[in-house]
């Protein structure tokens, strides 16, 4: 098998050498994520990654092989990841000093659209060359490195069946793993948000003080990155950190909890009342309800509308904005947010298509709301932590979104942050019947 291994690595290395630094990354990565585990535990995550990873490669493999490459250089899966694609091999181009037609030089560093993703890819193929196919395995690598680190940090808190479901989910779960192989900026999204949860998690717990201080500096270098990533991704999770970290320790503290819930009202109240307040909210609230039509007036897709209908007929009547239809705003927002895309309102083979992966999200809502206070109770940092992070992408998606595609993809990266606490409801449920389950099943499940 080395021998064999060993003469693979060579035939491939010069046909796609992303090949073999995935490899490399693969296969430690996995064998970490499953340390000190039992032995059944550990072959059923790594059957579980492995069969996860190889459907992945053979989803790429089946989009070079389907591809004409008589009449296009390189096929993509989404209009947004070729354009990604282009952009990384023209900012290659211009490094290595290539010939570029003078619209491929502007579109390489226009503003709209930029991150410092594409920049790694271009600094990657300038390192391998072109290699259009090959970075959907940097992709891959991100994404499933980014899962393996948050399985195990749940791992070690919430117990065997919350992170062996989460794991689950987020390997197999079909718009999940279409975003996963996609070179779009969700996969390195996914793993420095698994590493700035970790920090932050090093931050809120016992240790000395250098490693506090060493994890602070971390986490702001990962923020810092997080921010050239995607446009105030480092503001969301330096929100979502400082959050959880405060509702982690205060419901650690029962008194402090206490005091917080008599105290917490009177003094939004209070801050509700000054104008500095109320403006920032209002204008706050105006720029997402400006950006939920733009989605819905200007953008193609199907749209769903949030505001009173009197607003789409002009951009400028949202500064009209009342108590009352800002109310209506954010009370449909958090419920479209749930509820759409309805499956009954499907109404093309891709929203059929997507009725199976709504309905798990319907019941995954239902343990998710069941497992966040059992969460709270076994493990509040990490709970607060998790909630908060889902909390802020959330909010910031609910309010600006107006499209069903955009909608489901946003909503798409607070999974890794939620499906957690669905497998703790599920737990929860098993262990509510666990007087009828076989002593093999209940050891099996081990629930918290």
């Amino acid at each position: 098998m080395a021998i064999a291994s060993v003469v693979a690595a060579l035939v491939v290395a010069p046909l796609s050498p992303l090949t073999i630094w995935f490899v490399v990354v693969i296969v430690p990565a996995v064998a970490w994520s499953v340390r000190g585990l039992d032995r059944a535990e550990r072959n059923w995550a790594i059957g579980i990654v492995t069969v996860a990873v190889v459907l992945r490669v053979a989803a790429v493999a089946g989009l070079f092989l389907s591809a004409d490459h008589s009449r296009v250089a390189f096929a993509a899966f989404f209009g947004d990841e070729e354009y990604f694609i282009k952009r990384s091999l023209w900012l290659r181009n211009v490094s290595l000093g290539l010939p570029m037609h003078t619209l491929d030089l502007e579109y390489a560093f226009e503003p709209n659209g930029r991150s410092s993703f594409t920049y790694f890819l271009a600094v990657v193929q300038a390192l391998v060359g072109s290699a259009p196919y090959g970075l959907h395995l940097v992709s891959i690598a991100f994404y499933v490195v980014g899962v393996l680190w948050l399985y195990r940090l749940v791992r070690a808190r919430f117990g065997r069946m919350p992170s062996i479901c989460g794991l689950t989910l987020l390997l197999f779960l079909p718009s999940l793993f279409a975003w996963s192989v996609s070179v779009l900026k969700e996969s390195p999204f996914v793993l420095l948000g698994a590493v700035s949860l970790a920090l932050g998690l090093r931050l809120g717990s016992a240790g000395s003080w250098r490693s506090r201080l060493a994890a602070a500096i971390g986490f702001l270098v990962v923020a810092g990155m997080l921010q050239t990533v995607r446009r105030d991704a480092g503001t969301f999770v330096l929100v979502a950190t400082l959050s959880g970290l405060t509702i982690g320790w205060v419901v650690a503290r029962p008194r402090v909890l206490l005091v917080t819930a008599l105290v917490a009202p009177v003094l939004f109240g209070l801050a509700a009342r000054l104008p500095e307040v109320q403006l920032q909210t209002y204008s706050a609230i105006q720029r997402a309800a400006r950006q939920h039509w733009g989605a819905v007036v200007v953008s193609p897709g199907t749209g769903y509308k949030l505001l009173d209908e009197r607003f789409y007929s002009n951009v400028n009547i949202t500064s009209d904005l009342r108590l009352d239809e800002t109310m209506r705003f954010v009370g449909r927002a958090v419920a479209s947010w749930i509820a759409l895309p309805r499956p009954w309102d499907a109404d093309s083979r891709a929203a059929v298509a997507y009725i199976p992966e709504q309905v798990v999200w319907y019941v995954l809502v239902l343990f998710i709301l069941i497992g966040i206070p059992l969460g709270l109770r076994r493990d509040p940092m990490l709970t607060g932590l998790l909630v908060a992070h889902a909390a802020c992408l959330a909010a910031a998606a609910a309010l600006t979104d107006g499209n069903l595609g955009t909608l489901a993809r946003h909503r798409d990266l607070t999974l890794p942050y939620l499906v957690w606490f669905g497998g703790v409801g599920v737990c929860d449920a098993l262990v509510a019947t666990q007087g009828r389950l076989s002593p093999r099943v209940a050891r099996a499940v081990e629930c918290p």
